[in-house]
């Protein structure tokens, strides 16, 4: 017979938890940060050819897609903390698809289709980890960085699917048509998600005082990395395609070049969350973020993409999963919502610079080079503060 009060292992907290884990996966994979981010890059042609704009002002929408995320998310974890997941994920899966629908119907105006996608972005604030990964997080103990790094799949999957999927739709219907689909995808699977989410109380450690942002060394250095990481990964990966197209490749061969990042996004999910909870975290993690360090010399050097390509996913698979994890160890979980709020908030502004500032810097130097440089010697400052983070906290 088996102690009650003996340690619930990961197995037996995988096995009573599953079901959570899958929605959380399902959930992130068709939200904002979602199929909404992953679609960005295959809008840059088109948009480019039917408007006119330029390279970094088509890209400039995924500085307001993640400005919304940076506005929401603190919100969203407070808000998550006191009423919930259910009614936050039945709002967004409703207004998200909306938004989308008003996205296809874009004009010329540069500035109203920034105004779009911050409104995707806004109605989609349900749908993201701020959300989801609490939720997972407030269930898991021994598996928490692997259910985390489940969780995240689902974005793996978007990243892997959506360029492949959607690509074909871009290019023989259109970028609307391609939008509209995505819409319709968002309603399908998220707002049943929604509905399916129990009606229960926050857990019990959520009705301590508590819900507020954690104020402490580490927290502050894993807002700085976050930052960091967001500007860089999100800017490489919303300009490999355009990248590699510049470079002689065929656009539809680039589309899957990009869809091999999604594959090693979701292989990194599953090995860095194992590996989260079998070694000091952060060493796993500096080991991941120095790999697309070895992308940005391929890439910079006409060396071959499909490494370079896998290396850049393999980062982007442990980076949203870190800081969820990272937040659990190094701040209280009573304040786990309100922290964890701020950190993928600075991610997401720093996401929201990086394609934008890679934009601005092709289109003043006439190619990647420079981009490549400052994003390699940024990874490095990475490394090294992720590596200074320290011991785990005490957890309250």
């Amino acid at each position: 017979m088996t102690d009650r009060n003996s340690p619930i292992t990961a197995r037996q907290e995988l096995a009573r938890h599953w079901p959570i884990v899958l929605a959380a996966a399902l959930g992130v994979g068709f939200g904002t940060m979602g199929i909404g981010f992953y679609s960005l890059g295959l809008f840059v042609k088109p948009l480019q050819a039917e408007f006119g704009w330029s390279r970094a002002a088509v890209s400039g929408a995924a500085t307001f897609q993640q400005l919304g995320i940076f506005l929401s998310a603190p919100l969203v974890g407070r808000l998550a903390d006191r009423i919930g997941l259910r009614p936050l994920a039945i709002a967004s899966y409703i207004a998200m698809p909306l938004a989308l629908v008003a996205l296809s119907m874009a004009g010329p105006s540069v500035w109203g289709w920034y105004g779009l996608w911050l409104l995707v972005s806004l109605a989609g604030c349900g749908t993201t980890p701020a959300a989801w990964a609490r939720m997972v997080s407030m269930r898991f103990d021994a598996a928490r960085g692997l259910a985390l790094g489940l969780m995240l799949v689902g974005t793996g999957l978007a990243a892997a699917l959506v360029p492949a999927l959607l690509g074909p739709i871009f290019a023989h219907d259109g970028w609307r048509t391609a939008t509209l689909v995505m819409a319709g995808a968002a309603a399908l699977v998220g707002i049943p998600l929604g509905l399916m989410q129990s009606r229960e109380a926050p857990a019990p450690v959520m009705r301590e005082k508590g819900g507020h942002f954690e104020r402490n060394r580490p927290v502050f250095m894993l807002l700085a990395i976050a930052f960091l990481v967001g500007v860089i990964v999100a800017g490489l990966i919303i300009h490999l395609v355009p990248m590699l197209v510049d470079r002689g490749m065929d656009a539809g061969l680039a589309a899957k070049m990009a869809a091999s990042i999604g594959l090693a996004v979701i292989a990194a999910r599953v090995i860095v969350g194992w590996l989260f909870d079998r070694f000091h975290a952060p060493y796993v993690a500096a080991v991941f973020l120095a790999m697309p360090v070895g992308s940005c010399v391929l890439l910079g050097l006409g060396g071959p993409v499909l490494p370079a390509a896998l290396m850049l996913g393999l980062a982007a698979g442990a980076e949203v999963d870190m800081l969820a994890f990272f937040t659990s160890r190094y701040a209280a979980m009573k304040n786990y919502g309100a922290t964890y709020g701020v950190i993928l908030g600075t991610f997401s502004l720093g996401a929201a610079l990086g394609p934008m500032m890679v934009g601005y810097s092709v289109d003043a130097t006439g190619g990647y080079g420079a981009a490549l440089a400052g994003s390699g010697l940024g990874l490095g400052l990475v490394v090294v503060l992720i590596a200074c983070l320290g011991p785990y906290r005490a957890q309250e």
